[in-house]
C-alpha cells in the first residue's frame, strides 16, 4: 500500500464521522486562533509603541534636568531634583563643543487653554526655538515656521497643531487669524501636518510658541530648559554624542544632575521587551494547542479500538505495520492540519474585525506558518502512540476482537 492509499483511507475515516472529527479539530482550532491572535496583539502593541518612539524623529537624544528622565517617569523633572537645571549656556556649550553634526532644540512645555470666539479647548504649549520643527520632523500644512526673529524679538506668533486648527477654525484658514492662549492674544502663522501620538505626546493638540515668550508672558523660570532634543544627523553617532555631552555637562555642573535618553537605545530596549512579551503570549496560546493535541490522541485511541477488526483483516491480507502506521499518522495529521487552517482563518477574522477596534493588532506571516507547523507537529506527536498501537496489533487477536 502506497501513501496515496493511506491518504484515501485516512480521509475516508475522517469523513465517516464528521461530527466527531470536527469536535476533535476544535481544540486545535481554538489553540491556533489563540496563538495567532495573542501574537498579533503583542506584535501590534510593539509596532504601535515603536511608531510613537520614532514619530518624534529618528536618532534623537533627549536631555532633561535631574538624574531621572522626565520622559519615562512623567511629571516635572525640576520638582524631583530641586536645583538641577539645564540653561541656555549649557545648550550653547553643547552646540560649540560636540564634534559630530547635531541640531539642538531647547524647549519648555506647559498645559494651556486655547480659545477662539466661543470655542475653547485644552492643549499643550511648547515654547521652542526655530530648530524645533527640524528636530521633531514637523511639516506644515500651511503658513510658515517660527523664525529666529520670532524668538529674539519675543513676537506673539505661533504654529498650531492639526487638531487645534480643525477645532478652532472649522470653516476658515487659520493663517493670520488670532487666538487667545491663557487669556493673551497670539497670531497663527503656521499649521502643522497631523502626526498623532508620539513619545512626547499628541503633537496635534499643541501650540508652538517662541521660547522667549514663555518666560515673558507665562511665568516660566528664568533661563531654565525643561527638555532639550538633540538630533544626531547620523544616528550611528548617537553613543559618541551622548558621551561628549555627558563630559561637557559634568565639567560644567561638577555633578551628574541631568539625564540623556537615547532614542536608538530606547527603541532597541522596547523591541527586546516586546519580543519577550509576544513570546510569552504565544506560549500561553500554545497550552491550548497541547490540550487539543491530547484530544486528538484520545480520539485516535478510540478509533483504533473501534477499528480493531478492520486492522486485523488488513494485516491478514498482507498489510504491513508501516501501512497501518502511516494511515493513522496521516489521519491525525489531517485532523490537526485542517484544524490549523480553520484556526488561521478564524484568528484573522477575529483579529481584524473585532480586536483591532480596541487595540492594535499585526499578524505576521511567520506567526501563521509557526502556528500551522506547530499544529501539524502536535498532530503527528500525539498520533504516534495510537498509530504504533494499531500497527502492532496481532492479526489473530484483532480478528477475535468484539
Amino acid at each position: 500500500m502506497d501513501v496515496r492509499d493511506s491518504f484515501k483511507n485516512a480521509t475516508r475515516a475522517i469523513l465517516a464521522a464528521k461530527m466527531r472529527s470536527f469536535l476533535t479539530m476544535l481544540g486545535i482550532i481554538i489553540g491556533i486562533a489563540a496563538v495567532i491572535v495573542l501574537m498579533a496583539m503583542g506584535e501590534g502593541s510593539k509596532q504601535d509603541i515603536l511608531a510613537q518612539i520614532q514619530g518624534s524623529g529618528s536618532g534623537n537624544l533627549y536631555l532633561t534636568p535631574g538624574a531621572q528622565s522626565s520622559i519615562l517617569s512623567g511629571g516635572n523633572a525640576g520638582t524631583r531634583a530641586a536645583g538641577a537645571k539645564i540653561t541656555m549656556d549649557d545648550i550653547k556649550a553643547i552646540e560649540a563643543k560636540v564634534t559630530y553634526p547635531i541640531v539642538v532644540s531647547p524647549a519648555n512645555t506647559m498645559g494651556i487653554t486655547i480659545k477662539r470666539g466661543n470655542t475653547t479647548m485644552a492643549g499643550s504649549g511648547v515654547f521652542a526655538t526655530e530648530t524645533y520643527f527640524e528636530v521633531n520632523n514637523i511639516a506644515l500644512a500651511g503658513g510658515r515656521f517660527l523664525l529666529p526673529s520670532d524668538v529674539s524679538n519675543r513676537t506673539r506668533n505661533v504654529v498650531i497643531g492639526a487638531n487645534v486648527g480643525s477645532t478652532l477654525f472649522p470653516d476658515v484658514s487659520p493663517i493670520g487669524q488670532l487666538i487667545r492662549i491663557n487669556g493673551m492674544s497670539f497670531k497663527v502663522v503656521g499649521v502643522a501636518v497631523s502626526k498623532g501620538q508620539s513619545l512626547l505626546g499628541n503633537s496635534d493638540n499643541t501650540v508652538i510658541l517662541p521660547l522667549t515668550v514663555g518666560e515673558k508672558s507665562f511665568g516660566m523660570q528664568h533661563d531654565r530648559i525643561s527638555m532639550t532634543t538633540i538630533k544626531c544627523v547620523n544616528p550611528d553617532d548617537s553613543e559618541e554624542i551622548v558621551s561628549q555631552i555627558t563630559g561637557i555637562l559634568e565639567r560644567k555642573h561638577r555633578e551628574v544632575d541631568f539625564s540623556i535618553l537615547d532614542q536608538k537605545a530606547l527603541t532597541t530596549l522596547f523591541s527586546s521587551v516586546m519580543n519577550i512579551f509576544t513570546t510569552f503570549l504565544a506560549a500561553i496560546g500554545a497550552v491550548s494547542l497541547l490540550v487539543g493535541g491530547i484530544g486528538i490522541m484520545n480520539i485516535m485511541l478510540v478509533s483504533v479500538t473501534e477499528r480493531t477488526r478492520e486492522i486485523g483483516i488488513r494485516k491478514a491480507l498482507g498489510a504491513k505495520e508501516r501501512d497501518i502506521l502511516s494511515q493513522f499518522l496521516i489521519e491525525s495529521s489531517l485532523l490537526s492540519g485542517a484544524g490549523g487552517i480553520i484556526g488561521v482563518v478564524s484568528s484573522v477574522a477575529v483579529a481584524y474585525l473585532i480586536i483591532e477596534r480596541f487595540i492594535p493588532v499585526y499578524i505576521t506571516t511567520s506567526s501563521i506558518l509557526l502556528a500551522v507547523g506547530f499544529s501539524i507537529a502536535v498532530g503527528i506527536f500525539f498520533g504516534v502512540y495510537p498509530a504504533r498501537k494499531a500497527a502492532r496489533l496481532v492479526p489473530v487477536e484483532a480478528l477475535r476482537y468484539e
